[in-house]
């Protein structure tokens, strides 16, 4: 399943019109091969190039990339010298699982996984419940923009709240140049037949906490609502404790996240019924569990990376690398190459190819990292925000400059700002 663009809850006004923001003209790029600027102004391109290392089907090779009004044009096999950032070239991160509105607890967290994120009273619940919807706006924003300054484009969200949540985090995305897949959430924990169809009209699907808070039958009717919609369901699984795989099933899901009890043969079943999985071993270790990564690889599950709920984790996809490479040494090691496709790969959408190489045609979403020598794998999952050299989402581009990353253009990139102008960019369908 790709990331098709939801369409508008009539009655709620939500900001889903998306259109992207320009970045500067750039002169022409003198190669004697291409012509990348035809006539005067008006027919004026977007156009740049980057160059060193691209990550094609699990190798690093020397080439360079050419873009031109956000849409890769070229890949070639051989680097460039007119290039605005030379270094490692990955597509950019796809966050496979988060809870931005998370962002706005601000507590210090303390106690079990149930007292800080089960619904409908544990700590989190809470906060939202009693939170002014500029406050939650204003922190989903600043969580988002680190999200794009540490290299990520595309997110899939679990939005509590209902409507309300819908909105805020819609409003919290305005201007930025990011590609949410949202999963709405009924606002409490019984079906409604009206809001379910409201969630849908406005989201790209439906997400549920646990069968293990959720009435099966009433989980199952929304299930059903969301088929039947053509969206996505999903749901946590296995998180705490084992839960049964077929009851799992049963609701025929679109994506589970977790299984960290899962057993063995739970796992074979997830693998037979073709469910990939997000897993997000911060977030497991921080809630007292050591996720086995190495057993779910062998298992043969389509694996994806995310960073989960913002109030215990940074979005940052360069730090859940390298915490999971570290942790997947305590089983039985990963191979490197797998770690980091799952990181990646979640760029097509749910039910996309594995391949993650950039290819000509697609949207211009690529992050530059400046690493020293030949690139590693070891090389990427060390990797720091500062070595981020470029980073690019579609028509928008950052270059690091002195003092951080900036508009290509040269002006200082905006952050934090609770307010915009502009939409962003449509998603691919």
């Amino acid at each position: 399943m790709s990331n098709p663009r939801p369409a508008v809850y009539e009655t709620a006004a939500l900001p889903l019109s998306y259109g992207g923001a320009g970045i500067r003209k750039m002169p022409p790029l003198d190669n004697g091969n291409e012509e990348n600027v035809k006539g005067g102004p008006a027919d004026a391109k977007h156009v740049y190039r980057v160059s060193g290392w691209l990550y094609e089907e699990g190798r690093f090779r020397e080439g360079s990339l050419t873009v031109e009004d956000g849409i890769v044009v070229s890949v070639r096999r051989q680097k460039a010298s007119d290039a605005v950032a030379s270094g490692l070239i990955l597509p950019a991160f796809a966050n496979a699982h988060t809870h931005a509105g998370d962002a706005v607890v601000r507590e210090d967290l303390k106690g079990t996984l149930e007292e800080i994120v089960a619904p409908p009273h544990g700590l989190k619940h809470r906060v939202l419940s009693a939170a002014k919807d500029e406050d939650v706006i204003a922190a989903t924003r600043a969580y988002l923009e680190d999200m794009l300054h540490t290299g990520t484009t595309s997110f899939w969200d679990f939005r509590e709240m209902g409507v309300r949540g819908l909105r805020q985090l819609y409003a919290a995305t305005l201007g930025l140049p990011l590609r949410p897949f949202v999963f709405g959430r009924p606002a409490g924990m019984a079906y409604d037949a009206k809001e379910a169809r409201a969630l849908l009209r406005a989201s790209d699907g439906i997400a549920i906490s646990s069968l293990l808070d959720w009435d099966a039958g009433e989980a199952a009717k929304l299930a059903r609502d969301t088929r039947a919609a053509g969206k996505a369901f999903a749901m946590h699984a296995s998180e705490r404790v084992r839960e049964d795989v077929d009851n799992v099933l049963d609701l025929k899901p679109s994506l589970l996240v977790h299984l960290t009890e899962a057993t063995d043969a739970d796992l074979a079943r997830v693998r037979e019924a073709g469910v990939p999985v997000a897993v997000c071993p911060r977030s497991n270790a921080f809630f007292g569990k050591v996720i086995d990564l190495p057993r779910l690889v062998r298992s043969g599950v389509r694996l994806l990376l995310g960073t989960d709920n913002a109030m215990v984790n940074s979005p940052s996809m360069l730090r859940e690398l390298d915490f999971a490479w570290k942790v997947s040494r305590l089983r039985g090691d990963v191979e490197p190459r797998t770690l980091l496709d799952m990181a990646l790969r979640g760029r097509r959408g749910i039910g996309g190819e594995d391949d993650v190489s950039l290819r000509e045609g697609d949207d211009a979403e690529l992050v530059v990292l400046d690493v020293p020598g030949r690139p590693t794998f070891g090389a990427i999952f060390r990797a720091v925000e500062t070595n981020l050299a470029f980073v690019s989402a579609g028509t928008r581009a950052l270059v690091r400059r002195q003092g951080g990353l900036a508009e290509l253009e040269g002006k200082p990139a905006a952050r934090r700002k609770t307010s915009a102008s502009r939409r962003p960019r449509a998603r691919r369908r």
